[in-house]
């Protein structure tokens, strides 16, 4: 078949599942019809990002949090169980998930507020020109140190600092024990010391 008898398919083939019920796409879809993905991806898309902008106010934050509602929605397409509507269905999703992520932007905001107090309090450094830092400029900070982190060890610190999960919960999750929870959180803690050593008062 030529390139352009696959492009004459392709478009009889999206023309014809286009005009199908919502049910009809969605039992396409937990076939694994991949037709039938793209024309949900290309008709919720644009407005599924608009409605995770008006939560969470992040174009590029409202765009991976859509992104990954269909990412799940692909890989969990043969256990899919839709009670509502696809569009509710989606809709309900992506509000979940602002919520998740704004829960989780709530929770490190208190932590970098809690080193940010310590540098104004000096309790890290007396140096004015780190008293002017603004939150945002911290926060970039705090958010690189914390991404040199190991892989396991940055995923672990994570949950407890920003999921505010506790020690035994996240021991459970990984399947690991509660004593390497806390080894990699003391490690995590001592590299992002290092990596902080600027902002660290000197004896």
């Amino acid at each position: 078949m030529t390139a352009e008898s696959c492009n004459y398919f392709y478009l009889f083939f999206m023309a014809s599942i286009d005009n199908s019920t919502e049910k009809e796409i969605v039992s396409l879809l937990q076939k694994g019809n991949a037709y039938a993905y793209e024309l949900i991806f290309r008709r919720y898309y644009v407005s599924l990002c608009g409605f995770a902008t008006r939560f969470v106010e992040q174009p590029e934050a409202s765009e991976e949090i859509v992104q990954d509602i269909f990412l799940k929605l692909w890989e969990k397409k043969g256990s899919l169980l839709i009670e509502t509507s696809l569009k509710s269905y989606l809709f309900r999703a992506v509000y979940n998930s602002c919520n998740n992520y704004l829960a989780h932007a709530q929770i490190k905001n208190r932590y970098v507020s809690l080193v940010r107090e310590a540098i104004l309090k000096n309790e890290l450094s007396s140096d004015p020109v780190l008293d002017s830092l603004t939150y945002k400029e911290l926060d970039t900070k705090i958010t690189e140190a914390i991404d040199t982190l190991p892989t396991d060890c940055k995923r672990i610190f994570k949950m407890s600092r920003f999921d505010g999960m506790k020690y035994a919960e996240i021991a459970g999750q990984l399947q690991i024990s509660v004593k390497t929870v806390e080894t990699q959180i003391s490690r995590a803690l001592l590299k992002l010391r290092r990596e902080l050593r600027e902002f660290m008062v000197q004896a």
